[in-house]
């Protein structure tokens, strides 16, 4: 019990010791009121920069609405907890796509090395394409085209630490990419900056039959180019999954059933949290059924639909979202995710 009790004590201590204090230190450049290119203090430019960050990724994740801090194992769990590679057992490598309105897809692959005695490393390449417009000249000649693409580097940590609490972290490279070919109004630059990730896990919170779970997210420096600066849009989450809910009913069976809540804010405005509910119904641990529902403001919010195939060696996993911006457009928000186990 003391254990336990040392454990819950831990996990609220290092996320409020280390997330509030560490963030206003490296934002206090942000809300201290630096200067954009055209003289406004950025204090009064509400807007954050590299906003690909808040997309959803992963057929998984995305198909139980994104609720997925307080999920042990989960291999996706790279862009949103990396405390959830601590339970991996054996080495994987993933690839998600994503296909959503306005031409936009975008492409995650990574590998996880799980060890023994010091934890699960991983390494991952997230891509956002924003796709290619024509660069036109006064009178509408075609002279070249202009593209668009965001991308992040990862190189991820995690394990356990103490008793069933499980730690993650991950340094990222943020870069926002533009690109011309031909003849356009403004050269090609890159944008960059670095980031990092922290995630803790509790399993059965003093003996509790749930996983809890927290997440500080995109907790780095802003992101710079020629004339201005932009905060990164830092994340604080909570998350709650109950894995065990269909077992306690049926005492037993082929079928299991989880149930996760997840509530995300801005750090630099508390006060207005999006919810995120998730649920997976499993049939062994063969096929997965999954739905999700976000509420948010941001036109990320609805409902999702997902499915999965796993078997020894390889696993499937689609989603369909139905968000705001997919109803308003009539284009479908698409995730397929394929993973190899070796």
């Amino acid at each position: 019990m003391r254990l336990r009790l040392f454990g819950a004590a831990a996990l609220v201590g290092l996320l409020g010791v280390l997330g509030r204090p560490v963030l206003a230190e490296a934002q206090s450049g942000i809300r201290g009121g630096g200067t954009t290119g055209n003289g406004q203090s950025s204090e009064s430019v509400a807007t954050e920069g590299a906003e690909f960050l808040l997309l959803p990724t992963g057929a998984r994740s995305a198909g139980m609405g994104g609720a997925v801090t307080a999920l042990r194992g989960n291999y996706e769990a790279v862009l949103y907890s990396p405390a959830g590679l601590a339970d991996l057992s054996k080495r994987r490598m993933l690839f998600t796509h994503s296909e959503s309105a306005f031409e936009t897809s975008s492409q995650l692959l990574a590998l996880f090395w799980p060890t023994e005695s010091l934890g699960t490393f991983g390494v991952s390449y997230y891509l956002v394409d924003f796709g290619e417009l024509p660069s036109t000249s006064v009178d509408g000649t075609v002279q070249g085209t202009v593209g668009y693409r965001n991308q992040e580097f990862l190189l991820s940590f995690a394990r356990p630490i103490i008793g069933s609490i499980e730690a993650g972290v991950s340094y990222k490279l943020v870069q926002l990419v533009f690109q011309c070919n031909g003849r356009c109004t403004q050269p090609s630059f890159t944008r960059s900056t670095h980031a990092i990730d922290f995630g803790l896990i509790y399993d059965q919170p003093i003996g509790l039959p749930i996983t809890v779970g927290g997440a500080v997210r995109h907790l780095g420096l802003p992101i710079e180019g020629a004339a201005e600066k932009d905060p990164l849009p830092t994340r604080v989450r909570v998350g709650v999954n109950f894995a065990d809910a269909l077992n306690r009913l049926t005492r037993g069976g082929p079928f299991a059933l989880a149930l996760a809540v997840d509530i995300e804010d801005q750090w630099r405005e508390l006060g207005e949290p999006d919810v995120l509910l998730g649920s997976e119904l499993a049939y062994g641990e063969f096929f997965f059924l999954r739905a999700g529902y976000a509420f948010q403001d941001t036109g990320r919010g609805g409902p999702a639909l997902g499915i999965g195939v796993t078997r020894d060696w390889f696993y499937l996993d689609l989603s369909r979202g139905f968000d705001d911006v997919a109803a308003a457009t009539g284009e479908e928000s698409v995730q397929v995710s394929f993973g190899v186990v070796f």
